[in-house]
């Protein structure tokens, strides 16, 4: 049921990149059978802290199908400094029970597209993308051309990149802002993500545009999709804002 309440065990940390913790938590078997999720959906974590209750949501980084066969969840986390989930999570060892809202949101795919889809984010916004690679593998055996642009500032800070590589078809682009020398062959560009969309050839009437990450990004690349003729039902968004503490 949608927005319900489901215990979990937090199993793993896995450091993704100098900034990004990975964190994977296993349902038991009855909150496995009744969670149900669609890829480009997130999760709310419940974390009580001195008898406080602090709720962070995160984009489900795994697929459905990945889900329902182990029963584990996996959200990419951001360092922020004096963050309350950030270093509650960097000091917190695996085998704690939290409570998982969810799922929630409608960054989700339909089944066909008439035109590209474009996948823009920043940081661990690539997350709900990570969790819908089945599905993009789907649309592009059918003739969808998908191009998936991904913005980090440093080369080190950039995650699940190579979950991408063995899909030849959907073409994948990391665009790094501040980054002193490019590696062309890995297809690196240097800039923004929205600094990519001159070269795409986007028709506003048939391409749809999925925008997921940094409000800023979100809303410069909003303000140049609108000036190219994109109307509101051809962009999608999720932005992932800061909680102040």
């Amino acid at each position: 049921m949608p927005g319900s309440l489901v215990s979990a065990t937090l199993s793993k940390t896995e450091q993704l990149s100098t900034n990004t913790l990975q964190l994977s938590f296993e349902l038991d078997r009855e909150s496995r059978e009744s969670f149900n999720f669609i890829a480009g959906q997130f999760v709310q974590l419940h974390i009580e802290i001195d008898g406080t209750l602090y709720k962070r949501s995160y984009s489900i980084a795994n697929a459905p199908e990945d889900f329902r066969t182990t029963g584990r969840l996996e959200v990419a986390l951001s360092f922020v400094n004096g963050g309350v989930a950030s270093e509650f999570f960097q000091k917190t060892k695996p085998g704690i029970k939290i409570d998982i809202a969810g799922p929630f949101g409608a960054l989700t795919l339909p089944e066909t597209f008439p035109g590209q889809l474009i996948l823009a984010g920043t940081g661990t916004g690539i997350a709900p993308y990570r969790s819908m690679i089945p599905q993009l593998k789907t649309l592009t055996d059918k003739g969808v051309p998908i191009t998936v642009l991904m913005g980090f500032r440093h080369r080190q800070e950039s995650i699940y990149t190579e979950d991408f590589a063995p899909h030849s078809n959907i073409k994948y682009r990391t665009c790094l802002s501040r980054e002193p020398s490019l590696h062309p062959k890995q297809n690196e560009y240097a800039g923004h993500v929205q600094g990519q969309f001159d070269t795409l050839n986007l028709n506003p009437e048939k391409d749809i545009v999925y925008l997921c990450g940094n409000p800023g990004m979100i809303d410069d690349c909003v303000a140049l999709l609108r000036d190219m003729g994109f109307p509101p039902r051809q962009i999608k968004r999720e932005k992932y804002v800061y909680s102040g503490h």
